[in-house]
């Protein structure tokens, strides 16, 4: 159960998640071709499923908090662990990509960050089984959590060609992605409408 003074971080948290979920289905939908399908590219679909997972992760955990008389480290076991478990799945689309090693580095580091976060949480959720009077795993969950919700932001961020700077943009795995063509449905949907009716209707000449 989760000291009282927890609840309203919890409830916060929730709608927070739940919030930026939506979000993130309506920047996904307007160009899912480029983002979640199989034709696109490997470093956009890890980077919008690290996205979904974070946060998915933390709505869930944020909800299992509020219920009553309930030990949430019963929640946050098998949550974090399928959030592994998608991390590892994109691990091996990432990893076995050859693209030099400065994207080898940047790759790793999408990785390497997911299954640290997820793995400092499943740490918290067993304490919080083993040890539920312990209020140092609450806390020590309150931070990992921040962290996801970080991770989230800035990989739904990334994600929806938000130009980043200095370190974090070169750690940016969407800096392998080829951007000759152009990242929005417009601009393919303009080319293939063919001429525009104001020029088919438009008179014409006479012949000579």
């Amino acid at each position: 159960m989760v000291p009282p003074e927890f609840f309203t971080f919890f409830s916060a948290s929730t709608g927070a998640g739940a919030a930026l979920v939506g979000l993130l289905f309506v920047a996904v939908s307007l160009a899912p071709e480029q983002i979640v399908t199989r034709q696109a590219p490997v470093e956009r679909r890890s980077v919008a499923g690290s996205a979904f997972t974070a946060l998915i992760n933390a709505f869930f955990i944020s909800l299992g908090a509020l219920i009553p008389h309930f030990n949430f480290g019963t929640v946050i076991v098998p949550v974090s662990s399928v959030s592994l478990l998608t991390s590892l799945f994109q691990a091996w689309s990432l990893l076995r990509l050859r693209k030099g090693w400065q994207s080898f580095l940047r790759r790793a580091f999408l990785v390497f960050l997911n299954l640290g976060l997820y793995g400092l949480e499943l740490r918290q959720g067993v304490g919080l089984i083993t040890d539920p009077t312990q209020v140092g795993f609450v806390y020590g969950l309150l931070f990992v959590l921040l962290g996801i919700f970080a991770l989230g932001l800035t990989r739904a961020w990334e994600l929806l060609g938000a130009q980043r700077y200095g370190f974090g943009g070169w750690l940016n795995p969407l800096q392998d992605v080829d951007d000759s063509v152009p990242f929005s449905r417009a601009g393919a949907a303009d080319s293939a409408s063919g001429p525009s009716p104001t020029d088919e209707a438009a008179p014409r000449s006479p012949s000579q």
